[in-house]
Formats: C-alpha cells, sequence, structure tokens
C-alpha cells in the first residue's frame, strides 16, 4: 500500500480528588501526504452553542443586503467585457460578479439563492449546482485571459461562525499567480509522492480509503467521499473527483451528483447540531492531481459560545478533533446509503 497511515498515542495520568488514578488518552495522526499532525483529544461530551439567525437575517435582509435580489444588480460591481459581456454570469438564480475587496487577483462572488437566509438542511441540489457551475464558468473565463492564474479554487464561507459576514449564502472564487499554503504544500508534496510511487496522492488515497473501509463513505459518480485520516476539524470530509483533473473535466451530471453530497453531508452536520462550515475546491495547477474537496464544520462551544479555535490551530497550527473519524464516517455511510 503506497498510502502511509501513522498514529500514536500519548497517555496523561494524574489523580481526582479522592486519589482515584485515571488516565486520559490523546491519539495524534499524521497527514498521510503532509505528516502535518492533528490530535484526537478526550471528549467528555462536546456541547455545541446553538445560534438562531432567523432575527438576525430578518434584521439584514432587503434594503441591507447587497446581495439580495432588490439590491444585486444595482450595488454589486460588474466583470470586463472579456470576463462577461452582461457584467456578471448567471445560472439559474445563481450570479457572479467581482469581489468589491479582492482576496487575489481574480476573485468572484457567486450569490447562491435569491433568498437572504437559508438553513443547512433547506439547501436543494439545484441551488448547489447552478451556484458551482456558475464559478466554474467564471474560472474558464479567467483562464482564457490569464495564463498566469493558475492556482484556482471555490470556496464557502457558511454563516458568522465560519468568517462570512453576510448572511446571504455566497462562494468565493480565488484564481491566482500563487498558490495559498495549502495548495502549495499539497502540491508539491504529491509532486513528491508521485515521483516515489508513480501514482497520484489522490487516486491513491481514494483506493486506499476504499480498500480499508473505516473513513471511506461513498462513491457518488465519479467522487468519492471520505473522511479525512488527520482531520482539521471535528468532522473533515473530503471528496475527490476522480479523472477530473481540471473544472472543464466536471459534467453537469457530476455537479449532480456533486450537489446531492453535499445535501447529504449538511444533514450529517445538522445530526450533530452543527450548523456552520468552511468549504474549499482546490485545483491542481498543472491539472496532475484529481480535483479535490474539504469541509469542515464551524461551531461555538458551550454556554459562553466559545470559539472552536484556540492556541493549538491558530498559533501551533495543529487541528483538534473530539469526533473519531471512523465513527463519523460510520454514521456518513447510513446517510449516503440513501443516495445508491
Amino acid at each position: 500500500m503506497a498510502i502511509k497511515l501513522r498514529k500514536r498515542k500519548e497517555i496523561f495520568t494524574f489523580y481526582n480528588a479522592e486519589g482515584e488514578k485515571i488516565e486520559r488518552e490523546t491519539e495524534i495522526r499524521f497527514d498521510p501526504l503532509t505528516g502535518e499532525s492533528s490530535r484526537l483529544v478526550y471528549d467528555a461530551g462536546l456541547a455545541v452553542a446553538s445560534f438562531d439567525y432567523l432575527e438576525a437575517a430578518e434584521k439584514t435582509k432587503g434594503v441591507n443586503c447587497p446581495f439580495c435580489p432588490e439590491n444585486l444588480f444595482k450595488m454589486t460591481p460588474v466583470f470586463p467585457k472579456e470576463i462577461s459581456d452582461d457584467g456578471r454570469i448567471t445560472k439559474g438564480e445563481a450570479v457572479v460578479f467581482p469581489n468589491l475587496f479582492p482576496y487575489s487577483k481574480h476573485n468572484g462572488v457567486t450569490v447562491i439563492s435569491r433568498d437572504h437566509f437559508i438553513q443547512l438542511n433547506e439547501f436543494t441540489p439545484a441551488l448547489i449546482k447552478d451556484a458551482f457551475q456558475a464559478a466554474q464558468e467564471y474560472i474558464h473565463k479567467v483562464t482564457l485571459t490569464d495564463s498566469n492564474a493558475k492556482f484556482a479554487s471555490i470556496n464557502w464561507n457558511y454563516l458568522p461562525l465560519s468568517g462570512g459576514s453576510i448572511i446571504h449564502p455566497h462562494l468565493h472564487i480565488i484564481i491566482s499567480d500563487t498558490g495559498t499554503n495549502y495548495q502549495t504544500n499539497i502540491y508539491e508534496k504529491a509532486r513528491q509522492f508521485e515521483m516515489e510511487t508513480g501514482k497520484e496522492y489522490f487516486t491513491a488515497l481514494s483506493e486506499t480509503e476504499k480498500s480499508i473501509g473505516e473513513r471511506w463513505i461513498a462513491d457518488t459518480g465519479m467522487i468519492t467521499w471520505l473522511h479525512a485520516f488527520a482531520p482539521k476539524s471535528h468532522n473533515d470530509y473530503v471528496g475527490i473527483f476522480n479523472n477530473a483533473y481540471s473544472l472543464e473535466d466536471i459534467k453537469e451530471t457530476d455537479w449532480g451528483h456533486f450537489a446531492k453530497g453535499l445535501e447529504t453531508i449538511f444533514s450529517i452536520l445538522a445530526d450533530q447540531e452543527f450548523s456552520s462550515f468552511n468549504l474549499m475546491m482546490s485545483v491542481d495547477p498543472e491539472e496532475r492531481e484529481p480535483i479535490h474537496v474539504r469541509l469542515i464544520p464551524r461551531l461555538a462551544i458551550g454556554p459562553l459560545g466559545t470559539s472552536d479555535i484556540n492556541f493549538f490551530q491558530a498559533l501551533h497550527q495543529e487541528p483538534l478533533t473530539y469526533k473519531a473519524p471512523e465513527e463519523i464516517a460510520a454514521k456518513a455511510r447510513i446517510k449516503f446509503a440513501g443516495l445508491m
């Protein structure tokens, strides 16, 4: 097996007030590509803080939201003619336009729907599919006009806990000459893996996890869904678009399978009382690795609404999880079985 899955355990021993010995286990897992570690820690019962965004949504919709239908075409900027004759790209309810405060050389924003607020379990496959296809079209237009912008990603901050500053659901499309730290690291390591094994990393990962079965979730069309071995949060879903090396390789049927998969993952998150997430779809700049997606929940913990990110993630750059990947994958397999 070309993929090496490494983990080690540490035991912390101490005593309670009555002198009884207590042992707590921490499991350190190493990402099979990068070698970066993450920690599966003792879970005394993860208490997810509850947030009701209905009131905030009511206050911010309409005149207070540039993404609502009555404002969208008046308040948002437009692309140059070489990107779109109409200034924007549309697909169903989805509309793509430039980000006023860009993160990159090319930064499109895709408003997903006309509705200002959509609960996690209310997103339909049609809305998801149209939004990602509109983003795909924007990336296609940019690559035709700028041959240096090879690092592309489609990203989603859902609700404020994820860093989303506007409740109205939207995607960010980033296209740059320079990869993010994640992209640079992943694709450099993938090249090393290919040199050593003669295999594409994400193809090997898909095959390995399916053969093991512990973290493999489902295959829907060309997409393999699995849970990361060394997760970046309390869930960490990976979707691998087998045989799709560029966005042009993803057809409408594939987007349909992807949208149904996301709808199912949203249901799994809701079952765990998670209401927010970050998503990233990354494209290999040299089109040598299959396109992959990662999705992690964002949450607040306990009655104080404590952030899910502390010194470990923010400064040590080491993810923590209270959820065992194999247990989450087992629950996810049951949900995905309904798609087959």
